[in-house]
């Protein structure tokens, strides 16, 4: 998959209220949501030094995450997801997996030679890596297909248990990461941000250097 930038940014609701109209202006909803409305649930895995959690806090020049990732708890397109972030620089590999494959992913079982998967989960594997936690959000997603460019505003950033239930919306009981009046709002392009874009996402705040993977790790547990 082709390299993307990714810029993240912690706002307040007034920025949002602000910057989100100025967003709804310029560009259209993501249609894979209500109004461009949806929920993520993300499972995420790291190894038994948490590795990958380290990498991030460390602020390592590269890192890499593996994660499982649901939408609007459907359990018919769930995909496993391997990506890869150089500074503000990402890239993802992807495969869409089923819920059997789900379950021997989290088991740390073997993955058939002919699944889509299977160069996922073996790197998976080979790191002896198993689920460290679920992270659950809502998000409000605008796009410009023309330019490839992505803003979105994730909210209700919560911490959950990383059990496979999770992903489906059957648990319950979650930690908020974040105050509840915090977004994180998301650019993403290809190449270059277009000014104007830039312009209508202007805010006070610095670019947020942790993850949600990372918040949520370091939220309290249940």
């Amino acid at each position: 998959m082709a390299e993307r930038r990714e810029e993240k940014y912690l706002i307040n609701y007034s920025e949002y209220s602000i910057i989100s109209s100025r967003i709804r202006a310029l560009m259209q909803p993501d249609a894979n949501g209500k109004n461009g409305r949806y929920s993520i649930c993300s499972m995420y895995f790291d190894d038994v030094y948490d590795t990958a959690l380290a990498e991030k806090e460390d602020g390592n020049a590269v890192h890499i995450k593996f994660r499982i990732r649901t939408y609007d708890g459907n359990g018919e397109f769930i995909r496993l997801e391997r990506k890869t972030k150089r500074g503000i620089v990402t890239e993802k590999h992807s495969a869409r997996i089923t819920k059997e494959e789900l379950d021997k992913i989290v088991s740390g079982e073997a993955i058939s030679e002919d699944s889509a998967c299977f160069g996922l989960v073996s790197e998976m594997r080979a790191k002896a890596f198993k689920p460290a936690i679920s992270v659950r959000y809502d998000r409000e997603a605008y796009f410009m297909p023309s330019l490839g460019v992505r803003v979105t505003f994730d909210v209700n950033i919560d911490s959950l248990p990383p059990d496979t239930d999770t992903l489906f919306g059957n648990v319950k009981r979650a930690l908020p990461a974040i105050d509840r009046g915090q977004i994180v709002m998301e650019i993403k392009y290809s190449d270059r941000c277009p000014s104007f874009i830039r312009k209508a996402c202007a805010t006070n705040s610095a670019q947020l250097s942790v993850s949600k993977y990372a918040l949520c790790r370091n939220a309290p547990t249940i």
